[in-house]
């Protein structure tokens, strides 16, 4: 998706750390979720798009920053950890690349009926993992390895503003 949308994966490298790098430079979590979220949105304008940050109190992953066509735009979202995708990403702190999300008993249909392919990567703060980026596409096999190293760079980057606002040490980079 990434190298489609910029003309090749070195195009898709260049934007990926230009966006990282004012990720990172954010004064806090909320500007560096606006950050990519707005990146995303403008640059990129995905199906759907969205920030899953944990809320131990309500144990839910809230959706903080979202971008959507159709009728998620206005619904507020929270999963549980244990369900779905995002659910799935959270708990194991590994990214996940669905084809097919019609296939997948994890993925949450919800309002997002024109789905078809997901993608999502935890965020870490140190080495805990406080959340998800979740991303879909209504067309089909939009994903590949690249958009996977894109999009865990862009959480790695948040996961250091949050690290930063919790005063945790943030991980090496990769």
């Amino acid at each position: 998706m990434l190298a489609k949308r910029f003309g090749g994966e070195e195009g898709a490298r260049s934007w990926v750390r230009a966006l990282a790098d004012r990720v990172a430079a954010a004064k806090d979590a909320e500007d560096a979720m606006r950050e990519i979220a707005d990146g995303i949105a403008r640059d990129v304008d995905p199906y759907a798009f969205g920030v899953f940050l944990e809320d131990p109190g309500a144990h839910a992953l809230v959706l903080h920053h979202r971008l959507a066509h159709g009728p998620l735009k206005d619904v507020p979202v929270a999963v549980h950890p244990e369900q779905g995708l995002v659910g799935f990403v959270f708990r194991h702190g590994v990214p996940l690349v669905v084809h097919d999300v019609a296939r997948d008993p994890r993925y949450i249909r919800g309002p997002l009926a024109d789905s078809m392919t997901a993608l999502a990567v935890p965020i870490k703060a140190g080495r805990e993992t406080v959340g998800a980026v979740d991303i879909e596409s209504d067309e089909a096999w939009t994903f590949d390895a690249s958009d996977v190293e894109g999009i865990q760079a862009l959480a790695s980057a948040l996961g250091s503003v949050v690290a930063r606002g919790r005063g945790t040490p943030a991980p090496p980079p990769r």
